[in-house]
């Protein structure tokens, strides 16, 4: 789906939805924060949280004290429902971004970033293309000793059937995901979660931390 396409998609879903109606629906990313606290990582670390939507991972950091975040989402509508929603002390202390990760144009012009979120939107790029330049940018946004933290669907024994907004999904393994990131970044965790959406079938995710060794973005985006 072209970027353009894929924007008014995006909009006019989180227009016409709540969140609770969504497949990918979670009060409380349990998982995600458990992983996240192995990072150890001060409060004024820069952490960009990728398709966030109206993401509770970014509440939570919110509520124990992170300052320095970024949330980036092809959906204006979204950021806007998230920032609206949020007390305006805890709003300030958000860069909201409004940007497609497949064409980016906002995110390469910011300072490195220690940790990259992604929960649920990797899985929904289908094409090579989309896919390399997806690594591409987390490449030039993580800096040296950063970490990335991917939620994504895993394989199972059945095709799957259950696509996330109507997008079929690609699942992963750990070992795939590790591949694509290639040898700069090294496994720290992997876990595994079964997901009951609020309509539908359980949806098992695979969950990583990898952390970047002292590689860093070279040159200009």
């Amino acid at each position: 789906m072209p970027p353009s396409l894929l924007t008014t998609y995006w909009d006019q879903l989180y227009a016409q939805r709540t969140p609770e109606q969504s497949s990918w629906y979670q009060p409380y990313p349990t998982v995600s924060l458990s992983l996240f606290a192995e990072t150890g990582l001060p409060f004024d670390a820069p952490i960009v949280d990728v398709g966030s939507g109206l993401s509770p991972f970014l509440n939570e950091l919110l509520a124990q004290g992170y300052f320095n975040l970024i949330a980036t989402d092809c959906s204006a509508t979204a950021l806007d429902q998230h920032c609206r929603a949020l007390p305006s002390a805890q709003a300030e202390r958000v860069l909201w971004v409004v940007d497609d990760v497949t064409a980016s144009e906002h995110l390469p012009l910011l300072d490195p970033v220690l940790l990259w979120h992604d929960r649920g939107l990797l899985h929904t790029l289908r094409s090579p293309a989309q896919i390399a330049t997806y690594c591409r940018l987390l490449h030039h946004m993580v800096d040296a000793h950063g970490w990335v933290l991917l939620a994504v669907r895993a394989p199972t024994a059945a095709p799957v059937s259950t696509p996330d907004a109507g997008l079929l999904v690609q699942p992963y393994t750990t070992a795939e995901i590790a591949a694509l990131l290639g040898p700069s970044y090294t496994l720290h965790t992997a876990r595994e979660e079964t997901h009951q959406p609020p309509q539908g079938a359980l949806q098992p995710y695979t969950h990583v931390l990898f952390r970047r060794n002292d590689t860093r973005r070279e040159g200009k985006w």
